[in-house]
C-alpha cells in the first residue's frame, strides 16, 4: 500500500472553560501538522521557509509517530485579537 503524507490546516480555538490569565495562551491560534516520512516532512519544512510562509526554525522537532517511519512536526502561531 502506498502511503501519501498529508498537510493539515486547523483552526484551534481557545476551550470556553478554560481559565483566562491574561498570559495570551488563551487567544486563537493556528496550527500546522506535517506527518510523514522524515525527508518529506523536512523538505516541506524547507520549501514553506524558501516560500516566507514560516521560518523553519519556528516547527517543532521532529517526533515519531506510532506508525515506523513516521515523524510528525507542528507549528503554532497565535493569532491577535
Amino acid at each position: 500500500m502506498n502511503f501519501m503524507p498529508q498537510v493539515f490546516l486547523m483552526d484551534i480555538a481557545p476551550q470556553s472553560n478554560a481559565p483566562r490569565s491574561g498570559s495570551g495562551e488563551d487567544r486563537p491560534s493556528n496550527k500546522m501538522v506535517l506527518i510523514g516520512d522524515p525527508e518529506w516532512v523536512k523538505g516541506q519544512i524547507y520549501r514553506l521557509h524558501a516560500a516566507g510562509i514560516v521560518d523553519q526554525s519556528l516547527w517543532s522537532r521532529l517526533l515519531p509517530t506510532q506508525n515506523p517511519g513516521e515523524v510528525i512536526a507542528t507549528y503554532l502561531q497565535r493569532r491577535g485579537r
